[in-house]
């Protein structure tokens, strides 16, 4: 559940980083270093948003039935421009979003989370990318230093789509029923 442009994005930065450097440019290099870990942040938190977004409007869409009336509802109230109020951001963990759907969702969740050492760590990592998205948004983007390097930000990019992977099971009407 990658996206082809984070990706490229990722290739840039090295691939700049590396050229600057190769002509004593670090000072270039550092700018442009610093610049990236930002877009990296942003594009991430930005790509996890829409699909997660999209994932809610969907499940909405297969349980409302033909009635949509419910659906229009969460589009305009829950998904639109409301996305980041659904975590929270300050925890080490998405309880709180999975809570939204009830106990038993959230319940069963956190078991196959906490039975799954690589799921564990791309929740935390998806909670640390949005902590990182909310902290350039809100204290600054000029002055904000992002203080992981961009291979940090890719690896927990690449672990967190594993986590949004899972959703895809978690935001199906059959979850609980299995």
């Amino acid at each position: 559940m990658e996206n082809n442009h984070i990706e490229q994005q990722y290739r840039d930065s090295k691939d700049l980083c590396n050229y600057l450097m190769g002509k004593g440019e670090i000072s270039f290099a550092t700018y442009i270093d610093n610049t990236y870990k930002k877009i990296l942040v942003l594009s991430a938190a930005s790509f996890f948003e829409s699909t997660i977004s999209k994932l809610i409007s969907e499940y909405a869409n297969k349980v409302s039935g033909t009635d949509k009336r419910i659906v229009s509802l969460i589009e305009q109230k829950v998904v639109e421009r409301q996305y980041h109020t659904l975590f929270d951001w300050n925890a080490n963990n998405t309880n709180a979003f999975f809570k939204l759907f009830g106990d038993e969702t959230k319940n069963k969740v956190r078991s196959q989370i906490n039975a799954d050492d690589q799921l564990k760590r791309a929740e935390k990592d998806f909670i640390e990318l949005g902590r990182q998205r909310n902290l350039l948004v809100h204290k600054n983007f000029a002055e904000y230093d992002v203080n992981i390097t961009v291979d940090e930000i890719y690896s927990k990019y690449k672990s967190a789509c594993n986590f949004i992977t899972y959703l895809f099971s978690v935001l199906d009407p059959s979850f609980l029923k299995n």
